[in-house]
Parts: C-alpha cells; sequence; structure tokens
C-alpha cells in the first residue's frame, strides 16, 4: 500500500490518542471548532455542518456522505446500491435521505479518511477493512451508540457479526466476508491430461496437477497472487500455514510465524519458482494476472472479487476449488478479511443524523444480494442466501456455493485486526515476495518478516 505525506507512525498516533481523548481530541483538531451558532442545548443540532442538509427531525432532508474504496467489477454495484438507496427512499422516515457517495482508490483511501478525520471533515459513512477496527477503535463511533444492534443482530451471520466485533463491542456493520480461493484454467487441465470438472481437494491431487501442468504443457503451473504482491502472497502462505496447525501470532500479537509451519510453506514458496519449476520467479507486478488471463497459468490464488475481472476476459475456460490443498494439512483453514461500515467520528453531526447513517448502513448491508450474487462476496444478511438472487447468480455454482461451503464448515480465520499499525501495508510482507523471486533464502526471509511486523505493531 504506497504511503505519502502522512506515515503510518503518524496515524497510529493520532488514532490512538482519538482512543483516549474522543471527540475532544477531535474537535481539538478541527481548529476554529463549532461556529454554527447551535442553541439548542440538546444533544442533537439542526445545523448544516456536514455538506449537506441536517436536521434535528425526522421531517427534514439528510445527505449522508459516504466514502468508499471498491473499483474494478465491485465499483458499478456498489454505485448501483447508492443510486437505488437514492431513487427509493427506502428507510421508515418521513425526512428525505440521500447518499453522497465518493470513491476514493484503495492505495490513497485509508490516508484520505486519516485526513478528514484529523482534519474535522469525516464522512458520515466509510467502508472500512474489519482488520482495522482494532486500530482504529478510537477513530470511529461505535454502531451500537446509535442502532440497536441486539434487535438486528439476528439480521446477519454470526460469523460476519464477529468479524466485526472488538472486544465485545459491535464498531461496525458487516458488509461481507472476502475469502480466497484457487481459480483454475480448465483448458490448460485438460491438456495437461488432468480431469478439467475434478480440481484438487488435497496436497497430493494439488501437486500432481500443478506437475502434470508443467510436464504436459508449455504454461506455468501457479501464480500466488495475480498481483505478485506482499498481501496477496501472505493471504495464500497464511492460509497453508495455519492449515498445518502453525500460529501466526500470540495473545499480545506478538509475531509468531516464525515456526516449523511458516518455514515449511516459506521453503515451498522457493520451490515452486525454483525446483518444482511452477512458476517463474518473479517480483514482476501482475505477472500472474496477465498470465492467468491470457491463459498461460493454470492456477490462480485470489479472493471472491476477482470473479468480477475473470468475468470480463473472453474465452477464458475457468473453474474454482477450495484453497484446503496446502501439504501437511491437520485442518481446514482459509484466510478472509470483511468490508465493514463505520461511522467516522465527526464532529457536529448531530446524534439524529447519526441514527439516520445506522440505518442507511443496515439498509444497504441487508438489502442488496447484488453485493454478492454480482460483485462475488460473501454477504452479510442471513436473508439474502436464500433470495432468488443469490441463488441464480451466475457466480454461484462457480464459486460462491463454495464459499459458502466453507463458511458452513468453519474454515475461516480473521485478518489479524492488530491493536496498532496497518495489517495491509505491503511492506510488511515484502520478504514472502522476495522468497518468490527467489532474492532471499526462505528463513532469512522470516527473519526479517517477523522484524518488520514486530516494528510495525510496536511503533
Amino acid at each position: 500500500m504506497v504511503r505519502e505525506a502522512i506515515t503510518s507512525r503518524t496515524r497510529r498516533k493520532f488514532i490512538k490518542s482519538a482512543g483516549v481523548a474522543g471527540t475532544v481530541a477531535l474537535a481539538g483538531c478541527a481548529g476554529n471548532g463549532d461556529n454554527s451558532g447551535n442553541n439548542d442545548g440538546g444533544g442533537g443540532d439542526s445545523t448544516n455542518t456536514d455538506g449537506g442538509s441536517s436536521g434535528d427531525t425526522r421531517s427534514e432532508s439528510y445527505e449522508i456522505t459516504f466514502w468508499e474504496l471498491f473499483s474494478g467489477g465491485e465499483g458499478p454495484i456498489m454505485e448501483s446500491i447508492v443510486n437505488k438507496f437514492n431513487e427509493e427512499q427506502p428507510l421508515d422516515t418521513d425526512a428525505e435521505v440521500t447518499i453522497n457517495r465518493q470513491r476514493t482508490p484503495w492505495n490513497e483511501y485509508y490516508n484520505k479518511l486519516f485526513t478528514a478525520l484529523s482534519g474535522g471533515e469525516a464522512p458520515d459513512m466509510a467502508i472500512m477493512h474489519a482488520a482495522y477496527l482494532r486500530a482504529w477503535d478510537g477513530g470511529i463511533d461505535a454502531i451500537g451508540s446509535y442502532a440497536d444492534t441486539a434487535s438486528i443482530k439476528s439480521d446477519y451471520t454470526a460469523s460476519h457479526w464477529d468479524l466485526v466485533t472488538v472486544n465485545d463491542n459491535v464498531n461496525a456493520l458487516p458488509m461481507d466476508m472476502h475469502p480466497i480461493g484457487v481459480y483454475y484454467n480448465k483448458d490448460l487441465f485438460e491438456q495437461a491430461g488432468l480431469d478439467p470438472e475434478s480440481p484438487p481437494t488435497n496436497w497430493e491431487e494439488f501437486r500432481q496437477a500443478g506437475d502434470a501442468v508443467v510436464q504436459n504443457t508449455d504454461a506455468h503451473a501457479f501464480t500466488q497472487s495475480p498481483y505478485n504482491d506482499g498481501f496477496g502472497s501472505y493471504r495464500v502462505w497464511s492460509s497453508w500455514v495455519k492449515q498445518q496447525g502453525g500460529s501466526l501470532y500470540d495473545e499480545e500479537w506478538n509475531p509468531t510465524f516464525d515456526n516449523e509451519a511458516g518455514q515449511n510453506v516459506a521453503q515451498l514458496f522457493s520451490d515452486m519458482t525454483g525446483d518444482m519449476g511452477w512458476s517463474k520467479p518473479t517480483s514482476e507486478a501482475n505477472w500472474g494476472n496477465n498470465a492467468f488471463q491470457n491463459g498461460s497459468c493454470a492456477m490462480a490464488m485470489n479472493g471472491t472479487w476477482y470473479v468480477a475481472a475473470l468475468a470480463n476476459v473472453d474465452g477464458l475456460n475457468w473453474g474454482f476449488f477450495e484453497p484446503t490443498v496446502g501439504p501437511n494439512k491437520q485442518q481446514d483453514k482459509v484466510w478472509a478479511d470483511g468490508h465493514s461500515i463505520v461511522l467516522p467520528k465527526k464532529q457536529g453531526r448531530s446524534d439524529a443524523k447519526s441514527e439516520i447513517a445506522a440505518e442507511v448502513a443496515h439498509w444497504m448491508t441487508t438489502q442488496n444480494p447484488s453485493w454478492g450474487a454480482e460483485a462475488g462476496h460473501l454477504p452479510a444478511a442471513n436473508s439474502i442466501y436464500e433470495s432468488d438472487a443469490f441463488q441464480n447468480s451466475p457466480y454461484y455454482d462457480k464459486t460462491l456455493n463454495k464459499y459458502v461451503e466453507m463458511a458452513e464448515d468453519g474454515d475461516y480465520f480473521y485478518h489479524p485486526k492488530v491493536p496498532n499499525g496497518d495489517p495491509n501495508a505491503q511492506n510488511w510482507y515484502t520478504w514472502l515476495v522476495d522468497i518468490w523471486a527467489q532474492n532471499s533464502e526462505p528463513q532469512e526471509a522470516i527473519d526479517s518478516g517477523i522484524q518488520t511486523v514486530s516494528n510495525g505493531i510496536s511503533e
């Protein structure tokens, strides 16, 4: 993830201080404080401090500013959800409520959100990865302050609800879960002498399939990440470490992945681009994505969102299988994170408007099966799983039914919600790309990774 003017360390200091001082610290950051002339002395205010209309009664109008980071196949779907809300006015209120959506690219998103928080210009709602909910705890208003979480909890699956819960506090409403799986090229499988309708289900079959592709075709067998990035590499590596029974962090968030399982999978990464000859040893970005989409790589591991990208590739005959195919497997474990909707702290926002924003977040997360059916994610709402839109999704038989099966089997483990630092920072996992590119020996790289992650959490 690109870090520009604001450093992660500065951001962490702010978020931690906000956690101690709450809105007082944020008000100080806003400089001139509230000059809105609010004289009602009550919990709400009827002034416009949000760049849109606001009010303290439901007879007025509300503009809910909403920041998100979706691109590719997800972006148009989120846009359609917002347009649907603005056109249908689905909330049970006399007020006119509109969503003012603003999209920021992923690699700029959290820095921009931090800047807005520190300047007192935060949006009313924002998308946030669940992995950030602990570290950003001081920068968001717990959704339970403005929504009756006890009554809406049953609207969501238990696993999604758990995803947004930190220290028994429900910090957000869950939007989705987006674990990883293995996408494969059926035509290359057939060329390699494999049954394209019977993908691997364990390490022995996975190893045989990869070797057959290398021996019988001109293609590469596997890429650990379509974008050859550290974070993408971590999703695969951590899944296979957990499948071997290895730990990633201890209870105090010290990294513990320099164990036997961590070493085994690091060595496997090295072997895949070395002796096994499954992939080109490269750190070139997009190498895997280009190779998989042009038909010169048989298998790619990536998240739920990849279906939207593959749907636009003409002539690519692809299938999907569960990634529980690591060697020496003791348990089925698969990396997962999820998008959630938070209410960033915002000086001047009335309680009434915060309550409206919480209602909007509930509608967005429970009434829109397109987020699963068309974007390919595991939706948060229980009701969506039985809906016609979800069951009849073009992706259901290709990916979604298998993602649902893994959820029902309890296979997912969550990306770490570290108390400090940036668990999505690319530089936390560059050491994995170094192994893949044959730039580092596995043990040397693990040692570097332990040091980098430890420093990132403790700074």
